[in-house]
């Protein structure tokens, strides 16, 4: 067996997998792969015959700091039943990392199906969603929604960027993310809405539905109590599940995975709030450009990393560094490496795109 990028030629086989396991919607598969196949690299697992296994790299422009990256988001890893628990699944995943790690891209993210699967690989959780459910009551609004339409773009993609310029890591949102948007909740018998108070726009949201139940990811609103009155009065008698990442109210949970892929990359985003250097020992067993002993020299404009043979100060795994450099439950790693307080923590996380 081996483990070889898809060349685009293997659709149906693919696609047969993808649906023997994850059996999505048939109008929903028909969308991934439409849209997001042919842009994405698929790493298969095979035999020469058979699909044994795959893994998904969607690609998303990040932008983290004031640095513009490319990533890819890990969705849809698979193993044929008869093959699991034979190390394919770290065997793929493995190779995808090391890959990245050879593109310079800073971190590759995704949403777990289990936790467990990808901690032993440093993922570490970097956002939670708030979650929250109401009711769809009819009533008066001021304002109305509207499906959106071409002519909105410049304006819709004004207001996001509006709001979403003050989170330290964040999907770039561009006239193909709205597109793309749009079509996805079409595929989920939603739309793409746009809210507006007194012709100015006070909201933007995506929706899908299945039976009564509409479910919202994308969403912003200037003010959190309208926005959610606002969708409220669009779907009444309706039960809807809200995990839009602007929400500040509801149960939160964790949703969003990161694992640093270079190291390198990553720490030319860290800025310090005065220069510094340190010597920290960083222990990566799956990618060994990000093992070694490392001087850390940083400032307010980032932070460069070379090898040193000095004495290291501390040592610690890759999963720790980004726990506290992610600012998610790092206070420990922090405790352990007071050096790494100086450096300002890319904490403020805004991903809601979800498969």
């Amino acid at each position: 067996m081996e483990l070889v990028y898809d060349d685009k030629s293997h659709r149906d086989l693919i696609f047969q997998m993808y649906q023997d396991i994850f059996k999505d919607p048939e109008k929903f598969a028909e969308y991934y792969f439409d849209v997001i196949y042919p842009k994405n690299q698929v790493l298969m697992a095979w035999d020469g015959v058979w699909l044994q296994g795959m893994i998904h790299l969607n690609p998303y422009r990040m932008k983290i700091s004031d640095k513009e990256f490319d990533a890819h988001y890990i969705v849809a890893v698979a193993t044929r039943k008869e093959m699991r628990r034979k190390g394919v699944m770290r065997k793929m995943l493995c190779r995808v990392l090391n890959d990245m790690a050879e593109r310079g891209e800073p971190f590759t993210y995704l949403i777990p199906a289990d936790k467990a699967y990808y901690e032993p690989f440093d993922f570490v959780f970097v956002m939670d969603w708030a979650e929250t459910e109401i009711t769809g009551e009819a009533g008066a609004v001021t304002g109305s929604p509207e499906q959106f339409r071409g002519d909105d773009m410049q304006e819709v993609l004004r207001f996001l960027n509006r709001q979403i310029r003050s989170y330290d890591i964040y999907t770039v949102i561009d006239q193909d993310y709205i597109q793309q948007a749009a079509r996805e909740a079409k595929s989920q018998d939603g739309d793409l809405m746009v809210f507006r108070e007194h012709g100015e726009i006070t909201g933007v949201f995506a929706y899908g539905k299945e039976k009564d139940t509409v479910y919202i990811r994308l969403g912003f609103g200037t003010d959190e109590k309208r926005f959610l009155e606002m969708i409220s009065r669009t779907f009444p008698d309706n039960k809807i599940e809200i995990s839009a990442g602007c929400l500040k109210q509801g149960k939160k949970v964790p949703k969003i995975m990161f694992r640093i892929t270079s190291l390198e990359a990553l720490c030319r985003c860290l800025k310090s709030r005065k220069k510094t250097e340190f010597i920290l020992t960083v222990t990566d067993p799956v990618i060994g450009k990000n093992n070694g002993t490392f001087l850390f020299s940083a400032s307010k404009d980032g932070t460069e990393i070379r090898p040193s043979s000095k004495k290291a100060v501390g040592e610690l795994s890759i999963g720790d560094f980004s726990k506290a450099v992610f600012g998610y439950g790092g206070e420990e790693v922090l405790e352990r490496h007071p050096c790494l307080r100086e450096l300002i923590p890319l904490d403020a996380v805004y991903i809601t795109e979800e498969v």
